[in-house]
């Protein structure tokens, strides 16, 4: 990657975030790939969620409500949690990605499973803290050792 202008340079961490690339497409030898990575389903939409799709539709030209305040309710009243303390987001990159900013920072450091979602990483990198990699048990996340790993910087 080339050097950003002398002048203008983006936060610290953020050239050491690789390009993403996607999972394959295509398999020499195979007929077909299911990118489970990519969050695939090859067996296409639920009729459910078609037809809560086309109801949807009709209103698709106004931009959504994002404080999510119906979700959480419900969330809320499901779980017995005061809808205030529920953080809701347009997928888990979204969530991660602001508990990074919100939390980390120079000098911190965010702990991740070592085949764990790789945003922990990027969203590490973006707020300038180090991303710590913590080893699975068997390809299962070790809670001992996500604890053992915390510090002052975590």
């Amino acid at each position: 990657m080339s050097e950003p202008h002398p002048t203008i340079r983006p936060q610290p961490g953020i050239l050491d975030i690789a390009p993403y690339k996607g999972g394959e497409s295509k398999l020499a030898g195979h007929a077909s790939v299911l990118k489970l990575s990519s969050n695939e389903n090859p067996f296409g939409p639920s009729p459910l969620a078609l037809e809560a799709f086309r109801a949807a539709a009709q209103s698709l030209h106004i931009y959504p409500n994002s404080d999510h305040a119906a979700l959480r309710a419900a969330i809320g009243d499901v779980h017995g949690i005061d809808a205030e303390r529920i953080v809701c987001g347009a997928g888990s990159d979204e969530i991660i990605s602001l508990l990074c900013q919100a939390y980390a920072g120079p000098g911190g450091e965010v702990l991740q499973t070592e085949h764990g979602f790789g945003l922990y990483r990027i969203s590490a990198l973006a707020a300038g803290a180090a991303p710590v990699v913590v080893p699975e048990r068997e390809r299962r996340t070790d809670v001992d050792a996500l604890l053992a790993a915390c510090n002052e910087r975590t």
